[in-house]
């Protein structure tokens, strides 16, 4: 590890296109200790993903997790943390919290901060679906319930199809649908039949 970067708490701004806000990394002393490009690997993978959920724009602090593969927390006076499962593997590889994840939690922040988006893990499930493009949803949603094939093995078809429900789901609940995320399993496991 460089003791420039880590001197200066590894801070790194990452702008929204078209905003004058930015989004600040911070690292706490327990991720300053992974090497560099397994740092620039996890901002490169934020990066990608935070530019879809503009609520986030605080400084968000970033630490290492391995009891879960994600996890997010605002407080009262905005300082926000997000836990990321982030190890190297008994192989020796290193292994990245996928891209989903980091949506998944993002998501949860931006319920903290817009009246728009319902609380709870299905719903952020289905918004965060409904904002990651396609290309990046790179593994199941964590809390819908999907059928077991698509859980074990998830393609690109299957993010295409989880996306354009989830927008779906989200146009429903605002013309009443109250159980828009069942509507969501119920309809992405028919859409699935015969995978």
């Amino acid at each position: 590890m460089s003791t420039g970067r880590a001197a200066e708490q590894s801070k790194h701004v990452l702008c929204h296109p078209g905003r004058a806000m930015a989004f600040e990394i911070l690292w706490t002393r327990k991720a300053l200790k992974l090497p560099d490009h397994v740092r620039d690997e996890v901002e490169a993978r934020l990066k990608r993903v935070q530019r879809h959920f503009p609520e986030v724009d605080a400084p968000v602090k970033i630490d290492i997790t391995r009891r879960l593969d994600g996890m997010a927390f605002q407080s009262h006076d905005g300082r926000t943390r997000l836990w990321l499962d982030i190890h190297r593997s008994s192989d020796g590889h290193w292994s990245y919290p996928t891209h989903w994840t980091i949506a998944h939690e993002l998501m949860h922040l931006a319920q903290f901060n817009s009246e728009g988006i319902p609380s709870g893990e299905r719903p952020c499930d289905i918004f965060a679906l409904a904002r990651l493009p396609p290309g990046l949803i790179d593994d199941s949603p964590s809390y819908l319930v999907v059928p077991p094939k698509q859980r074990k093995v998830w393609r690109r078809e299957d993010a295409r199809r989880a996306h354009v429900l989830a927008k779906d789901a989200i146009r429903m609940r605002r013309a009443g649908l109250k159980r828009y995320a069942q509507w969501w399993e119920d309809e992405f496991e028919r859409r699935s039949i015969g995978r």
